[in-house]
């Protein structure tokens, strides 16, 4: 009879032959239908392993940001710092998400609703000023208070990069008849921009852009079309020194 442990090698073995069969079977399935009649890569397929982005993307992932405020036991409104505090989550919130800011009160008795009502005037505020869109902001419930009392409580979700995993290097660089770079080209410079980017929304679209300045518009405007009847006097010293290009020669 066979051993366990030959059985067992036996088993790895068989293993490690269907995979490799069927990682040559994948790599001649893309190498045939990215072929051409020539038997080369078409530009396509040439293209898409020549971009490090497809080939090593950067993933995303989600991490949870969240903001306590506690509620006052006399039912007052947000103190200063709880407004400055929602207000510069509010703006952070606008940066680095893509969903809703999630607004839950607490909803375990008259008391902490009323708190809770006076405190939500204020937090409103706060994200008007913070030029939150109504729009993104939606409204909860939970259950339980914390050891100090009532919270309201503010989270989003926010993206994080993952890098991508480098360090395949399965096959000979040097050897390449299709002149397309090595399957590992840019995938460190992948890995190094996901772990150094502050922002990983950034890397999924752009930020807002602000309003123009509507002061500064204007002041070009008026020097580019000035209203009529008025005078400019750097024109007409401009067209003073200019020779005349219509009249004869005296």
């Amino acid at each position: 009879m066979m051993r366990t442990d030959d059985r067992r090698s036996s088993h790895r073995a068989a293993r490690f032959r269907r995979a490799v069969s069927v990682a040559a079977a994948m790599a001649l399935a893309a190498t045939v239908l990215g072929c051409d009649e020539h038997g080369r890569l078409s530009n396509r397929m040439a293209l898409s392993l020549s971009d490090p982005e497809t080939a090593h993307p950067i993933g995303f992932s989600a991490r949870t940001e969240t903001l306590h405020i506690q509620l006052p036991p006399s039912g007052a409104g947000l103190s200063h710092n709880q407004f400055s505090d929602v207000y510069r989550f509010a703006k952070r919130f606008r940066a680095e998400s893509n969903g809703s800011l999630v607004v839950s009160v607490p909803g375990k008795s008259v008391r902490e609703g009323v708190a809770s009502s006076r405190a939500l005037d204020d937090l409103r505020q706060a994200l008007r000023e913070a030029e939150v869109d109504e729009r993104r902001v939606e409204k909860a419930h939970h259950s339980g208070t914390r050891p100090v009392g009532p919270a309201l409580r503010l989270s989003y979700l926010r993206p994080i990069a993952v890098p991508p995993e480098c360090g395949l290097w399965h096959r000979d660089v040097g050897f390449e008849p299709e002149r397309i770079p090595y399957p590992q080209f840019g995938c460190a410079t992948q890995r190094n921009v996901a772990g150094m980017v502050a922002n990983a929304r950034d890397l999924q679209r752009p930020q807002d852009e602000d309003p123009s300045s509507s002061e500064r518009r204007s002041a070009l405007w008026s020097k580019y079309a000035p209203p009529a009847g008025t005078a400019d006097p750097a024109a007409d010293a401009t067209k003073a020194k200019a020779p005349s290009t219509t009249g004869g020669q005296k």
